[in-house]
């Protein structure tokens, strides 16, 4: 056997083996990050939580029908995944007994903060809404314009 044989033999298919590999399960069910109806975080977080996640799933649809840069699918999911759950989490990890503490620092309590950074997290998911929309304002406007002008009395060219 020469050295080109040796060569083949080394790069050639394997006989038949134990067959096709199976193909992987499909992902599991996204868990959520965090259990956001934890009894510590007060009531009116809570309601803006789930307001902020509520408005995070419609921003991710709208970003489906449109081609959304991946920056911006980045960041509503920094947001989901890892902003949000972190933020919340620190506020709960506080011992309660030193929650005071932040007040004297800052004149605003903890509670105060946590709402005004999901306010802070809101203002941006809307900003993002907004200019997904304003493709859609801008698209029906277009074909509201162009309708005009095609089918108007006025039309010299029809």
């Amino acid at each position: 056997m020469g050295l080109f044989d040796s060569i083949r033999k080394m790069f050639a298919a394997p006989d038949a083996g134990p067959g096709p590999t199976p193909a992987a399960p499909p992902p599991a069910p996204r868990k959520p990050a965090f259990d956001y109806e934890d009894q510590r975080i007060p009531t009116g977080a809570r309601d803006k939580i789930r307001t902020i996640l509520a408005c995070l799933t419609q921003v991710e649809g709208m970003m489906d029908r449109e081609q959304v840069r991946a920056v911006s699918r980045t960041e509503i999911e920094l947001m989901r995944d890892e902003h949000l759950p972190k933020l919340v989490k620190s506020y709960i990890d506080i011992p309660s007994a030193h929650r005071a503490e932040i007040f004297r620092k800052t004149g605003k309590s903890a509670s105060f903060i946590l709402e005004e950074s999901l306010d802070a997290v809101q203002a941006r998911i809307d900003e993002i809404a907004r200019n997904l929309a304003q493709h859609d304002l801008d698209a029906f406007s277009s074909n509201a314009a162009f309708i005009s002008r095609r089918y108007s009395d006025t039309d010299p060219f029809r």
